[in-house]
């Protein structure tokens, strides 16, 4: 184990460990399914990129970690002290994946073990598109990079501008919020967080809305620190801060932006205020 190599190279080993076990498809785990903590069906390729992540952290990964996935419970590798807890969405958009369509991510985020679970902690992070290979991925302090390429958020400022990406599987729109979507320049509805927050990151969307309480973390973690390093913001629909986590259970709802005046119109907005279109 080589602690030589780049955390970030490390991490960009461990996307390209699940891309090839998630293309592969493991016969002995083409029927297999169960269900993770949340009541949610696992799908096959769930368990092939969890079980591929396992094995690099396992054989090749320098620094004790204790690694969080919605597939599965706690796991422990490396010996003495714990240096890193990793919180892992090892398919995001699986429905996606399932039905052959984009888009579908992996996403892992690197927190100090001593640290909490939050936002504001997480210090490495990558998001990989499964399909196309792109590779995004931020260390705290030091920007956000796709492919090597520093990016950066768009700045749209006016909702009448702004394409936003808004989830809504197993959700009924309100009135307050169709009223935003209808102000909007375009919507798109992507079923994969992790993509679709660091759309914004990069500037392909301005947006991304997820009012339905149904988020976990393992979707949110290692996106907003793309996003922020890039310029963007992340928020609870109240305009308010993602709260400390303690545990992948648990359930948000979140507002991504790629501007802070564009952020400040949404929350106004969903609180029932007047909108500068």
């Amino acid at each position: 184990m080589n602690k030589n190599i780049s955390i970030q190279d490390h991490l960009e080993s461990i996307f390209q460990y699940v891309q090839r076990a998630v293309t592969a498809g493991d016969d002995g785990l083409v029927l297999k399914t169960t269900r993770n903590a949340k009541g949610d069906i696992v799908k096959w390729f769930d368990l092939a990129a969890h079980e591929a992540v396992s094995a690099y952290l396992k054989e090749h990964f320098p620094y004790s970690t204790v690694l969080l996935s919605e597939e599965d419970s706690r796991r422990e590798f490396g010996t003495g002290q714990f240096e890193f807890t990793m919180v892992l969405d090892p398919i995001d958009g699986s429905d996606n994946f399932a039905r052959g369509m984009a888009p579908v991510s992996m996403a892992v985020a690197l927190i100090p073990h001593s640290c909490p679970i939050s936002v504001e902690s997480v210090q490495y992070a990558l998001v990989g598109d499964l399909i196309s290979g792109q590779i995004c991925t931020a260390e705290r302090g030091n920007g956000a990079f796709c492919d090597g390429k520093q990016i950066r958020t768009g700045q749209c400022n006016v909702l009448s501008s702004a394409v936003i990406s808004c989830e809504m599987n197993h959700y009924s729109v309100g009135e307050t919020l169709a009223n935003v979507l209808s102000l909007a320049r375009g919507v798109r509805s992507l079923g994969c967080a992790t993509q679709a927050i660091t759309l914004v990151a990069s500037s392909s969307i301005d947006a991304h809305l997820d009012l339905r309480n149904r988020l976990t973390p393992e979707n949110f973690l290692a996106p907003s620190l793309i996003l922020t390093e890039a310029g963007g913001i992340i928020s609870g629909p109240d305009g308010e801060p993602i709260p400390e986590i303690s545990d992948l259970t648990q359930r948000f709802s979140i507002i991504a932006c790629g501007s802070q005046e564009l952020h400040a119109v949404l929350i106004q907005q969903l609180k029932g205020g007047t909108v500068c279109t």
